[in-house]
Formats: C-alpha cells, sequence, structure tokens
C-alpha cells in the first residue's frame, strides 16, 4: 500500500473513530487494562498535562497553532493560557467533538489535512499531541519545515506523543513491532484500518531535531508517553 493510500486511511480512521476516540485517554471499554494499570496511565495523563501547564506558564504564548486537535482533550488545556488559538484536522467529526468540549471564542477551527495544509501567518507556539507519530517517515522533515515556517521568532512547540507500550493500546489490538512503522487498527464495531504509528525515542529524536536545526528536550515518563519542548536554532 503506497504512503498516500496509507494516510486516506488514516484520515478515514480518526474520522470513524471520533465518538469513540476518548475511550482511549479516558481507559474506558477496550482499553480499560484493570485499576493497577489505570492507575499508572492516569497518574503519567497527570505528569503530562503539568508539564505542559508548567511550559505555558513559562512561555506565555499569546498565539497557538495547535496541529491534529482531535477531540479537544489538550485544546481545553490551551485556549484558557491563550489570546488565541487555531485548531486544525482533517475531520470535521472530531472537530465537532472539539467545539463542543472547549466551547471558546478563541479558538478557530480549520478542516484540513496536514500534509497539504501550509501557514499563512506565524504563531508564537505550535502544539501538537500524538501526531509526529503519525507523520511517515520520509515526511519527517519536511513536517518539521513546515512547523518552523508556522513559527514566529523566537517562537517554540511542545509536543506530546505515545512511546512503546503494548498497555497502552486496546486489548484486542494485535502488539505492533516496534520498527514497523504501520500498524492495524480496529473500531469497536469490528472495522479495520491501516495508520502510521512510529514509536520515537527521547535521545533518538532529540538528535534528530538537533539536525534539523532545533534544540529540543523531549522526555519520556515511565511507561507510556513522550512530551518536551523544541526551539528553532538561531541563524
Amino acid at each position: 500500500m503506497s504512503t498516500r493510500r496509507i494516510l486516506d486511511d488514516q484520515i478515514a480512521y480518526y474520522r470513524a473513530r471520533a465518538g469513540e476516540y476518548d475511550e482511549w485517554w479516558f481507559r474506558l471499554g477496550r482499553y480499560d487494562r484493570g485499576p493497577e494499570w489505570n492507575s499508572c496511565w492516569h497518574a503519567e495523563v497527570a505528569e503530562v498535562e503539568r508539564a505542559l501547564d508548567q511550559w505555558l506558564e513559562a512561555v506565555r504564548p499569546r498565539s497557538v497553532l495547535e496541529f491534529a486537535c482531535g477531540t479537544g482533550l489538550f485544546t481545553r488545556l490551551l485556549a484558557p493560557r491563550v489570546e488565541r488559538l487555531t485548531a486544525l484536522d482533517a475531520s470535521p467529526e472530531v472537530l465537532t467533538i472539539n467545539r463542543k468540549r472547549v466551547a471558546s471564542s478563541k479558538v478557530e477551527y480549520v478542516e484540513a489535512d496536514l500534509f497539504a495544509w501550509e501557514p499563512l501567518e506565524r504563531y508564537d507556539a505550535v502544539f501538537f499531541s500524538f501526531w509526529l507519530s503519525h507523520v511517515p517517515e520520509e515526511r519527517f522533515d519536511a513536517f518539521w519545515a513546515k512547523v518552523r515556517a508556522a513559527l514566529a521568532k523566537y517562537g517554540s512547540v511542545y509536543l506530546i506523543d505515545s512511546a512503546f507500550d503494548p498497555t497502552s493500546t486496546a486489548k484486542d489490538h494485535a502488539v505492533p513491532e516496534r520498527e514497523s512503522g504501520v500498524v492495524t487498527r480496529r473500531l469497536n464495531d469490528g472495522r479495520e484500518f491501516r495508520i502510521v504509528k512510529l514509536f520515537y525515542e527521547p535521545a533518538v529524536l532529540n538528535a534528530r531535531l538537533s539536525r534539523l536545526g532545533f534544540a529540543s528536550l523531549v522526555r519520556q515518563t515511565a511507561r507510556y508517553f513522550l512530551y518536551g519542548e523544541a526551539r528553532p536554532l538561531a541563524g
């Protein structure tokens, strides 16, 4: 299957999954791993959310661009802290959920394929959660060039993503090979889709961003998440 076909399947998957996406975040249904594992997950969610809050407090961006905003799990945390937020996603279904969840006049919603969309202005910060892992390997450099193009002078990036852990995904998902790059995901109704899924280690990602001209500090929680900041180097 070509990369473009996989990306089209990826968009179709997240459109179809919109109504059940939050089950993953809140550990419901097929994602409920029992009290012990759920407690671990929620503790790491809290860690990541605290780190984002600390970054917002330190950086104090007035304008933010959020890639792949999804159902608003992080849009709801960003919007109260900024003057203006542009939230992009390719799925109108998740944008509808996001609007209802956040209900803020500060947020401008844009429906767009992120690989085709180009920034028309520059922002103090660019944020994305659980998106970098869906960027194909061969589009990594171009994606970060787009991020740079969207940043104002002295702007910064904050990212959150998945670390590799078999208990992160649904109980009925096959555990992927860490380096496979493409995985099959199943919805509650049994439909299956192929999506891009890359798992980075912090040291590798930081080194790769350095080669692209970004100073970054991406870290990992004990099991489930990557998170951290990146800034374009002067020059």
